[in-house]
């Protein structure tokens, strides 16, 4: 009896032991009444959808209309007062312009009877003549005084009183060309220009300081 007693305890034991550690675990969400695992809903994040903006207020609507208008009104305002600033600024420029190309003196007003003449090589006419031609019909009709028609013996002439380039006055003769030869003259006018018989253009007035003739200035002749 006493050896079946301790057969017995140990096998029992052993049968306690194995089936706990054979025991399954527990799945959560297990339902006993159902007999089943519950079904996890779907995520409230993924099936709520996104909230819809507030509707705007009309009298929201009607602020944000007018402070648009307001700010369209202000830029068209500023762009209107900078064309205008524009249009000042030119049409002074413009008188400006048109005061200093108007004649100042009768010299001027005389010498421009000739204005558009074309140039024409050994002509002396109202509406032909060369670089000399122009200046011997205008010394001869203003300051009645001859000279050739020549540029080279202009400069030459004895009756000629040489001028400085800073002490220019109307009416002086400028000569234009190189150290060789001299190939142009025109008549000084008030405003550092000079009326005279371009090849190009006939008769015009061009400044002094102009990009062609200024580097070929070579001195001036005052006769009167």
């Amino acid at each position: 009896m006493f050896f079946r007693f301790k057969t017995i305890v140990p096998l029992l034991a052993l049968i306690c032991f194995g089936l706990t550690c054979c025991s399954f675990p527990v799945r959560t969400g297990y339902d006993r009444n159902i007999g089943d695992y519950k079904r996890v809903p779907p995520s409230e994040t993924a099936s709520t959808p996104p909230p819809e903006e507030p509707p705007i207020a009309p009298e929201q609507q009607t602020a944000q209309a007018e402070a648009t208008d307001s700010t369209i009104q202000d830029s068209t305002r500023r762009q209107n007062s900078v064309e205008k600033a524009r249009a000042a600024i030119n049409k002074k420029e413009a008188a400006k312009a048109a005061k200093k190309a108007a004649p100042k003196s009768n010299l001027e007003k005389y010498a421009r009877q000739w204005m558009g003449a074309k140039y024409v090589y050994g002509k002396a006419t109202r509406s032909k003549t060369d670089c000399s031609g122009f200046v011997m019909q205008v010394y001869k009709g203003y300051y009645n005084i001859a000279l050739d028609h020549s540029s080279s013996k202009m400069y030459k002439d004895n009756r000629g009183k040489s001028v400085s380039r800073g002490g220019l006055k109307e009416g002086d003769l400028v000569f234009f060309g190189s150290l060789w030869k001299i190939d142009h003259v025109g008549i000084y006018l008030p405003g550092d220009r000079f009326i005279h018989a371009s090849t190009s253009k006939g008769v015009m007035i061009s400044p002094m300081q102009d990009k062609y003739w200024g580097h070929k200035y070579q001195g001036a002749r005052r006769f009167k």
